[in-house]
Order: C-alpha cells, then structure tokens, then sequence
C-alpha cells in the first residue's frame, strides 16, 4: 500500500480509533510492541534507528507525544520531528504492505482499521500541523516577549540604577542632615568623620548633581564650621570646668591632702623608723597607696566631662591643625588664667596693695591649687597635646614667683602677736606648698618663705613668748625650797632634769614629803625649755622635709640658745642677772638663786644631748658640730657658768656687806683697859648669833662645797677684820688682849659649830673643817704671842722658835704687833746694839707699814 493511501486511510479511521478510546489503542499495542511512557519515547526518538519503535495505536500515544512534541518546539526541532513521523508512517506503511502480501486475510480484516488508522493518522498530521502552526505563532510572540523583556529588564536595571543614585543622594543630604545634628549635639569630631565619609566616598557616586557640587563646595565652610564651633565648645569648657568649679576641686585636693597626713601620721605612730620622713618624702611616696591619690577627672561629684576636650584634638589633629590648636588654646587658656589668679596680674607692680587676711588666703590658695593641678592632670589625660608639663611649670614658676613677695609682705605686715596665729599662716602656706610638691611643681620659692617664717619670724616670736611667760614666774617665785608630796613628786619629776645620784631622785625616796633643794623656779625653767623644744619640733613637724640642718640651726642657736643666753631683751640668762642685781639685798632671793642655778646648770648639760636627740629622732639628722660620744653642750653652758659666778659673787658680797653691817657692831672704845672680862663680850656674842643665823639661812642649801666654801670666805674676812683691828690699834695692854682672846675664842667656837652641822661635811669631809679654822691661824697666833710677852724676844730674834710657833705670822707683822704693847723693850735683831722702844702712844714704833 501506498504511503498516501495509508495516509489517508490513517486519517480516515483516526474519528474511528479515538472512539474505539483506551481498548483499540491497547489493542493495537498488544499487536506489536509494549506501552512505553514518554520519557521513555523521547530517549527512543533520540535514536536513528529505534526512535519510532513505539506504535501509535496505543490510547495514551498522545499524552506520549505531547512531552515530545513540547520538547522538539523548545529545541526547535519541529520539522525534524514531522519528518520523522513521516517516515515512521511510511515505514509502517511498509510494514502494513508486507504484511498485507503475507496475509491478505489479515489485511482486509484490518482494512477498516487501517482507514480508521489512516484517518486518525490524518487527523493527527492535521493536528500536528496545527500544533506546529501554534508553535510557530507561540515562538513569534516568545521572541517579541523576549524582545520586550529585555527591552523592559534594561529599563530596570535603569530604574535600579536610578533608585541607587538616588539612594546615595538621599544618604548624602541624610549625612549633610546628620553633621549638622551632630555639631548641634557638639559631636564634632564624630561631624567631621561624616565629613570625610561624604568627600572620599558618597558624594563621588552623586558628584555630577547639581546639589553634590553644592555640597562640595560647602565642604571647606562646614569643616571650618565643625573646627571653629570644636574650639568654641573647648573654650566654654575651660569656663564651666576650670574656672567655675575651682573652689570645688580645691576644696577636694585638700580634703585628700589632710587624708594622706592623716595616713601617713598613722603610719609613723606606728613605726617610729618614718619619724623624720615627711609627706611627699621618698619613703611616703614609696609607701602611698596610688589609689588614694586625687584624681580630678574621675571624681563623679564633679562630673568634668572630657569629650569636648578630646572632641575637639580629634577634629584639629584630623586637619593637620594641632599646632593651630595648641596656640590658640594656649591663649584662651592665659586669658583664664590672668582671671583665676587676680588680684596679684592688676597690682603686681604695688604689692602694698595685696593684704590677705587668713580666710582669704586660704581660699585664694585652694583656688590657685585646683587651677594648677587640673592643667597638669588634664595634660596627661590629654597626652600633652595641648599643654605640656614644661609650659605648666613654667607658668607656675612665673605665678610663684608673683606670689612669694606678696606673702612676704603679708607676712612682715601682720601682726602675729600670737604662735597659733603665725602657725596658722605656715599651716595655710604649707598646705599649699605640700600639694603643688606632690604634682612635681617647683616648690623652692614657697620652701624659702617657709624658713622666713621659722628663721625670722617663729623664732623670735618664741623665745619672747617664753621669756615673757619666765618673767612672770621669776617675779611670782617666793625663792623658797620646794616640798612637794606623793600626787605632785612624779609630774616634777618628769619635768626637772636631775641626776640619778640626786637625794630627791626617785630611787633614794622613802619617805614623803620630799625636801627638793631647789625652789618652783627651777621646775618652771625645766617646763620651760621642754615646751619650747616640744614647740619646735611640732612647729616642723609636717611641712619642712628639706635644708634640714639650717632648721637645726635655727632650732638650736636661733631659738634655744637665744633664750637662755645673756642677750638683753631675748635671753633669760641677762634677765636672772638684772634680777639678782635688784635683789642684792634680798638674802632669799639672792641665795636661792644661787642654788637654782646650780641646777639649771646642771640641767643644759643634759639638754644638749635631749635636744640632739629630738631633731634626730624627728628630722633624721643631729646637730652638725657633734661630738664622737654623742653628745651636744650648749653654748648656754658658758652663759650660765658666768651667771653662777655672779650670783657666787652676790651671795658672796651679801654676805661681806651683812658682816661688814654686823661688824659695826663690835666696837672697842678701850685699848688700855683696866679690867679683865671673865666672859666675851655682849658684841660679841651678838655678831655671832646673828652671824649663825645669816649662815643658816643663806648656806643651808648649798653643797657642802659650796657652804665650805662660803665659811672659809667669811671667816677669813672676819679674821681679817679683827687682825687689822689689832694692827691699825695705836697700842694696847696685856689686859686689852685678854680680853679681846675671849673674844675670839668665842667667834672661833661659833665658826666650829657652824662648819660641824653640816652631817655631810663632817662625815665625808673633814679637811674642810682644817681649811675653815686655818682661817683664824694668823689673827689666833697674834693673839698667842702678844699674851705672853716671854716670848717677844724670842720671836724676834730665834727663827727657828717663830717658824715653829708661829708659822703663819709674818716676821714684820709680829714685830710691829709687838710694838704696839704698852711697856715692851725690844731689841732689834742683828744689830749688836740693845735698844729700848717703849710704847707711849705716839710714833715711837718699828716700821708700821704693813
């Protein structure tokens, strides 16, 4: 058969099979090959040979060629695939042909199926062509829909692109509106970041509008605008912090001030070893703990920002422009400055013209402090990017050295009548010097003015304070011993300064009251000298840790030994010597006196060591001329050694002139008596009994040396009196003589009992009693010789006999006392010639002069 004629038979029968539905294709399929589904049929049509293996007959063969179908449209392969088909057709056609030459039996059975075969092979070219005609259509409008969306994707992507410009415009003035809100905020630096983010990096994307150029353009006036409003802020930064809260940061530097003293007294009471050191020392510094040092910028009660500050060296730093900051800085910062430390820019040409009572100096000084303290921390905090610590000190020492002479003048113009006056202003200076010391500020010129205080004004102010208060107890002193009972023994004790081996001393005490030698004037002196040592020590206390042997110095020469020396007018020495000079007559005081200073005497030798001791103890260093057994004598020793002398003296001239006065009493009206008395005479036992009495009362406290002493003096000057009584005598008889014996045996009893009540003397010291009645041997061995008259000859002309006998009656005295006997011949001596000399009163004698 034909390929035609199957053709059309095929298109002919198609209306058949479709009606025929699933059970003719299944049929057709059980003929020849099993159903394959389409993915099956397409890997088939893929295959020269085997592609149109699959028959068509089956009920499902549409649904089959649909994919493949679908797929020859999409690789454009339609034709192909209409050819293939075709040639499919023509090779079951010639299947059919031959088929039918072998079964014409099968053939005619089947030729009503192959026209139904062949109709629905038609209908099915027909709808092939037509699906082929769809698809033709359907890839005209896909290539003018693809023409159209690539037309419209440009369009997008420009309208994208469009929406990106667009964005980046927006983020460009949203930018421009968030520098603005950040200079309002004073956020510069974090402006000027935007700023540069806008220049280097969004306004390139927008540059060719119009507004970018604006912007651009407006670059330089905005950065100007960020810098100049950075510094503005900075500028009434330094107003609200610096100048506003400086009573307040001052007020809190010396709060932690008064903290650290505090700990570091602590420290010391603790260990005696950090005595001398003082605050600011190596070794306190060593020993502080860093955290209780002030920080200004961390105090929350202050709240000192530091944005505007770091704000504004970000932004001038970012423009190459520091240097320009630090300048103009500088100047604002002088300009607060010259504010801060009024009054001292507008009159500093007059200092008379800057007073400061005490409130105002403290609080001018706090003020100077925080203002000082607040440049070198923020300095730090701000790495010296605006200041640095060089220019910090050297505007502090131009300010100080504004400020020492307008404290000199406040100090020299104000009245202190009072130490805790005067201590105050130190305190007040000294406070202030601790704290710039502590921020590393030249401290040198404030030191100086604090050792004018203690060289030129403490010192004097000192020792006329406790000259003043020993006057008005000299003058107050009754000058009588001292007894004291047990509640009152152990202050005293603590005070005096004394000898172990003392009677009084605590260790030969055993019964109360105790009998002190010494009167209350010598307990005022010893309360004296101690509080003002205690007085210097606590007034160096805390502040003077440097030039510590000129503070020695003036410790101990300038205070100490000028209140003890003779100087008129500062020094106590010249004020006991006026005094005793005025009470010459007065035997209490003048003997009392000389026993106290006795003791105070004794006393500076053991004040030199104490006060070697104290300035070591407390300042580290002794004083300079020390010898190598550590110990320091006071050239107040020497002042008071003459001191003791003259009172000797006085004690000693009283004496004389109350036996001078008592010798007025003993009269001899008769040198030619006629009568021998059986007893001395009345005068005489008068002059001793007032004689015993004045030595009572003046000797009885001295030392047994000393009261030895004073009666070998006044017995030799009352036996000097009554042998020149004897030898300025015209004459006199045997009978005057025997009389005037009686006289002086009596004096010499009085002088014995006298020199044995001293139990001491007697007990320890007998040879004093020798050298007391040798007083009497020359007038005693007149005596002896002129009452035996036996012996003149004797005596003048035998050596030997007058050595022996009278050893210390001078040969010329004894000769012309001889003389003077009434009725005496004598024979001078290695003449060879008797001549006879008889006394009649006149000039008859020897050689009278003595």
């Amino acid at each position: 058969m034909a390929p035609s004629t199957i053709n059309e038979t095929h298109a002919s029968n198609n209306g058949q099979v479709k009606q025929n539905g699933v059970k003719n294709k299944q049929h057709i399929l059980n003929q020849n090959k099993p159903t394959i589904d389409s993915m099956q049929l397409e890997n088939l049509l893929l295959r020269d040979e085997e592609i149109f293996q699959t028959s068509l007959n089956s009920d499902d063969y549409l649904d089959s060629l649909a994919p493949i179908i679908k797929n020859a449209v999409k690789s454009n392969g339609l034709s192909d695939l209409i050819l293939k088909l075709n040639e499919i057709v023509k090779s079951k056609d010639e299947e059919l042909n031959q088929q039918s030459m072998e079964s014409m039996d099968e053939i005619n059975l089947c030729m009503s199926h192959i026209s139904n075969i062949h109709k629905d092979a038609e209908n099915l070219r027909n709808h092939l062509a037509l699906v082929s005609q769809t698809f033709n259509k359907s890839s005209i409008e896909l290539m003018s829909r693809k023409k159209n969306y690539i037309k419209y994707k440009d369009v997008c992507n420009r309208i994208s692109e469009t929406q990106v410009v667009l964005n980046e415009c927006i983020q460009v003035l949203e930018l421009m509106n968030r520098i603005l809100d950040l200079i309002k905020q004073t956020k510069y630096f974090s402006a000027l970041k935007l700023i540069d983010e806008i220049v280097n990096i969004h306004i390139q994307k927008v540059n060719e509008f119009s507004f970018a150029k604006k912007i651009i353009s407006s670059i330089p006036h905005l950065t100007k605008m960020v810098k100049d409003d950075a510094f503005e802020n900075l500028t009434k930064w330094l107003s609200l912090n610096l100048e506003r809260k400086l009573h307040t940061v001052g007020n809190n530097l010396y709060d932690n001030l008064f903290f650290l003293q505090e700990t570091w007294d602590q420290i010391k009471r603790k260990n005696l070893t950090y005595l001398p050191y003082k605050l600011n020392s190596p070794v306190e510094l060593s020993l502080r703990d860093p955290e209780s040092n002030y920080d200004i910028f961390e105090d929350e009660t202050l709240q000192i920002p530091l944005n505007s500050v770091y704000d504004a060296i970000l932004v001038y730093r970012t423009l190459n422009e520091l240097d320009n900051l630090k300048h103009i800085y500088n100047k604002e910062f002088m300009k607060k400055y010259t504010r801060i430390i009024y009054p001292l820019t507008s009159a500093s040409a007059n200092i008379k013209e800057i007073k400061f009572d005490e409130k105002e100096l403290d609080e001018y000084l706090r003020k100077i402090s925080a203002f000082f303290v607040m440049d070198k921390q923020l300095n730090l905090l701000t790495k010296f990017q605006l200041r640095t610590n060089t220019q910090a000190d050297e505007l502090w020492k131009s300010y100080v050295s504004k400020l020492k002479p307008i404290l000199l003048y406040n100090l020299r113009n104000n009245d202190f009548y009072d130490l805790s006056d005067l201590s105050n202003f130190k305190n007040i200076i000294g406070d202030f010097l601790q704290i710039m010391d502590s921020n590393e500020y030249d401290i040198s010129d404030l030191y100086e003015v604090m050792m004018v205080i203690l060289k030129n004004h403490f010192a004097p102010l000192l020792v006329q304070d406790f000259r003043k208060k020993y006057l008005v107890s000299m003058q107050k002193e009754l000058y009588t011993t001292l007894t004291v009972y047990e509640d009152t023994y152990t202050p005293i004790m603590k005070t005096i300064f004394y000898r172990k081996d003392e009677p009084f001393a605590p260790n030969n005490i055993k019964t109360f009251p105790v009998h002190f030698p010494f009167s209350e004037d010598y307990v005022a002196f010893c309360k004296y000298l101690r509080q003002i040592i205690n007085s210097c020590i606590n007034f160096i206390r805390d502040y003077y840790n440097y030039e510590i042997n000129e503070i020695n110095n003036i410790i101990v020469y300038d205070i100490i030994e000028t209140f003890l020396s003779d100087k008129k007018g500062y020094g106590i020495a010249g004020e006991i010597e006026e005094f005793i000079s005025k009470n010459a007559n007065n035997q209490e005081v003048i003997s009392q006196s000389f026993v106290n200073l006795q003791y105070y005497l004794s006393s500076l030798y053991e004040t030199g060591p104490l006060i070697n001791s104290k300035l070591r103890q407390n300042t580290g260093m002794g004083i300079h001329n020390i010898d190598h057994s550590n110990t320091f004598t006071l050239k107040a020793v020497e002042s008071f050694i003459k001191l003791k002398k003259f009172s000797e003296d006085m004690v000693y001239t009283m004496v004389d002139n109350k036996i001078k006065g008592l010798l007025e009493m003993v009269e001899y009206d008769d040198y030619l008596p006629t009568t021998k008395n059986v007893e001395a005479n009345f005068n005489i036992k008068d002059f001793a009994m007032f004689l015993e009495n004045l030595f009572t009362s003046i000797f009885q406290n001295l030392p047994s040396q000393l009261r030895t002493l004073g009666l070998f003096r006044t017995y030799d000057f009352i036996s000097q009196q009554f042998l020149n009584l004897l030898k300025d005598s015209r004459e006199f008889n045997q009978i005057f003589i025997h009389n005037f014996d009686l006289d002086i045996k009596y004096l010499e009893q009085s002088m014995q009992k006298l020199s044995h009540n001293d139990q001491e003397q007697a007990v320890d010291d007998t040879s004093g009693n020798v050298a007391i009645e040798s007083t009497f041997s020359e007038l005693r061995q007149s005596i002896n010789l002129l009452s035996n008259s036996s012996q003149f000859d004797e005596f003048l002309q035998n050596n030997q006999f007058r050595m022996r006998q009278f050893p210390a009656l001078k040969f010329e005295d004894g000769k012309l006392l001889i003389s003077k006997m009434k009725g005496t011949r004598i024979i001078s001596a290695g003449s060879g010639i008797n001549r006879s000399f008889e006394s009649n009163g006149s000039s008859n004698r020897l050689d009278s002069s003595r």
